[in-house]
């Protein structure tokens, strides 16, 4: 008997068929139910596995085993005249054709209904669209704009020569391609980030081009052989499915070469989507950066390791190592200096060297970069970062960075830089107008939206805060800091058990975000003895080992045995504080007001009362608002607290009033159902100011 006869006699055609039906039934069903709750994309992938896993066990015991009127046999023990596989064939049959039936219903209720369903929009959506006009990114369930005719998206460049070591080289193409067509007016070009989550996709250009809503796109490679480069491009009009444009370079290795080739695609792009070249944009288009080719990719790998995406201290150590390098191949090379003032600005703000030598480091870098390249975007950028990590003059680097941008429109990363220093200023709304402007650009960059639910949630702005949160959460499934915040929002709006939900969710990590929602909830569920465990826990443990965290476990202990009735429990807890505190060297940082606002709360909960109004009062000078407006505004929020624990409630009220009033604010629901704010319910001006609505009158 032929194999084949053996494999239809015992059904296992038929089982493998009707296995894959309801594999694929699975698999539909799965991915709306997964889409609804925001499973990770792994959980898809591994289900797929299980499932194509399973196919190989059903095939095993089709064969293997029979099913018979006493119950499942192995087959070789089955008489053949005794064998029911005929009728179990006929079963197999029609259970495959129900199965089918039901695929076929699916396939046309999701083709049919569903997409038309996901296509309309809701009747609250259209209302509120046509009432407000509220914009895409502030409402995330409303219609999508028109696609701009002036748009384009440079897919990362292939690297055609499959060496590992050309991969910093074809990007870095790429990335001063970007940034020259960052500089001509008119043009929306798509940033960095965004494209690079296309780099060795297989998605058709449409489907790009949808996702990042442009009309045009350009795609091309890079290869490197000897002394010699060959970079092909081509030009494609989406929006009318036509090639515009394509041509391949193959010239001698040289920066000058390398910089005319990116100048000629430039000016086909703007030909095609804008018209001419201006005068000066044509000028700008001819200036080299340098004419050594060795330090030019020593600048590229500088310019790689900025562009990863953690922030983290050891990649700005990289890029300084390449810079330095760029700069001693080629003293003139301006942008080299300029990245050189960003690295050793970083060092200091990130606390890794905040030594005299650092600072004249960073100046020296800035004067270099400054009598080279005065004309430069890359210059005046770096003044801002200057002023904004070293100076820590805000609003001068607001200002220079509105420079830079003016040089350099259509940058999406001088946006965001610009949306980080004006929020340090009063003009809290021109940061959220920043935000939402460098969103734009930069689609798919997770980190500018999480910035701008983070600024609306300072501001107690949760009705705007939480949508946004929840929609960059279904985009970006991990941005961490997003469902943090959204942890945060919801327990300060008093739905503390979702709060728990939402936080379970984050991926444990020392990240701010997380470690303030991961402190700050166990005392909104009244549980302190979790709070103690919390503030003991290994993971923030290593948070408040960094410098302007110092204290806050003290803090937060102190806080639960007080809670928990054990007053001098907590009296020791603080004093053990103080101690830390006292022993720690100024680092002449902003780390310096958030560890003397720390010390104040400390001696406030140890009873020393003229103490805790001594360091309050200093960190509010160390950090004024006129300083630093958010940073300043924490100071003034914290000093209410410890205003109210040292007793007096008249200067308290006062100044609880205007941080009420203040753009960065705490939200009211949020102080009135901290319970560290119990002792001051009894108070009738405190209710007035902060108890809702609903709220039982405690005084009585």
């Amino acid at each position: 008997m032929s194999l084949f006869v053996e494999l239809k006699r015992r059904n296992v055609f038929k089982v493998s068929i009707a296995y894959a039906v309801v594999a694929w039934l699975v698999m539909q069903v799965a991915d709306v139910v997964f889409d609804a709750i925001g499973t990770p994309p792994w959980v898809m992938q591994t289900l797929l596995v299980i499932l194509a896993i399973g196919l190989l066990f059903a095939i095993f015991f089709a064969w293997a085993f029979e099913i018979t009127p006493e119950g499942l046999k192995r087959e070789k023990d089955v008489d053949r005249s005794q064998s029911i596989t005929g009728r179990t064939g006929r079963k197999l049959d029609f259970a495959i054709i129900g199965l089918l039936v039901v695929a076929l219903a699916y396939f046309i209720y999701e083709s049919r209904f569903m997409d038309r369903a996901a296509e309309a929009p809701t009747g609250a959506q259209a209302t509120d669209t046509a009432t407000t006009g509220s914009d895409p990114v502030a409402s995330a369930a409303t219609a999508e704009p028109a696609i701009d005719a002036s748009s384009i998206a440079v897919l990362p460049f292939a690297n055609r020569s499959q060496r590992e070591d050309d991969l910093f080289f074809t990007d870095g193409i790429h990335d001063d391609l970007l940034t020259q067509l960052a500089k001509i007016g008119g043009l929306k070009v798509i940033s960095r980030t965004s494209v690079m989550q296309y780099k060795d996709t297989q998605k058709p250009i449409p489907e790009i081009a949808q996702e990042l809503r442009v009309g045009t796109i350009l795609e091309g490679g890079v290869q490197r052989a000897g002394n010699r480069i060959r970079i092909n491009a081509q030009l494609i009009d989406v929006t009318h499915d036509q090639h515009l444009w394509a041509e391949t370079f193959d010239r001698e290795m040289s920066v000058e070469n390398i910089f005319e080739i990116q100048s000629e695609i430039t000016r086909q792009i703007v030909a095609a989507v804008r018209g001419e070249l201006t005068e000066e944009e044509q000028r700008d288009l001819g200036q080299l950066p340098t004419d050594n080719m060795a330090a030019y990719e020593a600048y590229l790998k500088a310019q790689a390791a900025l562009h990863r995406p953690d922030y983290v201290v050891d990649n700005y150590i990289e890029a300084g190592h390449w810079a330095r390098q760029a700069v001693d191949l080629d003293p003139r090379f301006a942008q080299a200096w300029a990245i050189l003032v960003e690295t050793n600005g970083q060092s200091i703000w990130m606390g890794q060297d905040s030594s005299p030598a650092r600072f004249e480091a960073a100046r020296e870098a800035l004067e270099n970069a400054e009598r080279l390249g005065p004309g430069l975007a890359e210059t005046v950028a770096a003044r801002a970062e200057y002023q904004y990590r070293v100076e820590q003059d805000f609003q001068a680097a607001a200002q220079t960075y509105a420079r830079a941008l003016a040089m350099r429109p259509g940058d999406a990363e001088l946006l965001f830089r610009l949306a980080v220093a004006k929020r340090r200023t009063p003009d809290v709304e021109g940061a959220l107008e920043a935000m939402r402007r460098a969103i734009e650009l930069d689609p798919n960059n997770a980190r500018v939206p999480t910035l701008l639910v983070e600024t609306l949630g300072n501001m107690a702005r949760f009705e705007e805060a939480e949508p946004m949160a929840r929609d960059l959460i279904f985009r970006a499934p991990d941005a961490q800091d997003a469902r943090a915040t959204l942890a945060a929002i919801e327990m300060y709006s008093g739905r503390i058990t979702e709060a728990r939900a939402t936080l379970e969710q984050v991926l444990p990590n020392a990240g701010a975000t997380y470690y303030f929602a991961l402190t700050e909830l166990p005392y909104y569920e009244n549980d302190f003895e979790k709070a103690v465990a919390t503030w003991n826990s290994a993971l923030v443990q290593r948070a408040v080992n960094s410098r302007g965290f110092m204290g806050h476990d003290y803090v937060g202990r102190a806080w639960a045995w007080r809670l928990l009735g054990q007053h001098e429990t907590a009296v020791s807890e603080a004093r053990k504080g103080i101690d830390v505190l006292r022993a720690l060297e100024p680092t002449g940082t902003n780390h310096d007001a958030f560890e003397m606002t720390t010390l104040a709360e400390l001696y406030a909960l140890a009873g020393d009362h003229e103490a805790a109004l001594a360091a309050s009062a200093r960190a509010v000078a160390l950090m004024p608002k006129e300083q630093d407006f958010l940073y300043g505004s924490f100071m003034a929020q914290a000093r209410v607290g410890t205003l109210a624990l040292a007793g007096n409630r008249e200067q308290a009220l006062a100044e609880l009033e205007q941080v009420l009033n203040s753009p960065y604010r705490p939200d009211n629901r949020a102080i009135w159902n901290d319970p560290r704010w119990d002792f001051m319910k009894d108070d009738p001006r405190f209710r007035a100011l902060v108890a809702p609505d609903d709220a039982m009158d405690v005084s009585l």
